[in-house]
């Protein structure tokens, strides 16, 4: 588990472009061309984050999905310390 730094107030991440390209392993061109929504945390009853996910279009090109790391639902999972890490 991992509690929200104080300055990450909201559950909804905004990282640059880049950063996100890299959270997901792509390349920033890759990554322009990714249908997705935003990233978002999971927090468990006690409002801790225990994962933050993004979800991902099945509409993007096979070649993209097959880079990266989706479970069955098309979501890709990050642990918050990776993430946060990726603040500046």
């Amino acid at each position: 588990m991992y509690t929200t730094p104080p300055d990450v107030p909201e559950y909804r991440v905004r990282l640059t472009d880049f950063a996100i390209a890299k959270l997901l392993g792509l390349s920033l061109e890759e990554y322009g061309q990714l249908n997705h929504r935003p990233i978002e945390a999971f927090t468990d009853s006690q409002g801790n984050i225990t994962e933050f996910y993004i979800r991902v279009s099945s509409n993007n090109s096979p070649r993209l999905l097959n880079k990266l790391n989706l479970d069955d639902s098309n979501f890709v999972r990050f642990d918050p310390k990776r993430v946060f890490k990726m603040y500046v």
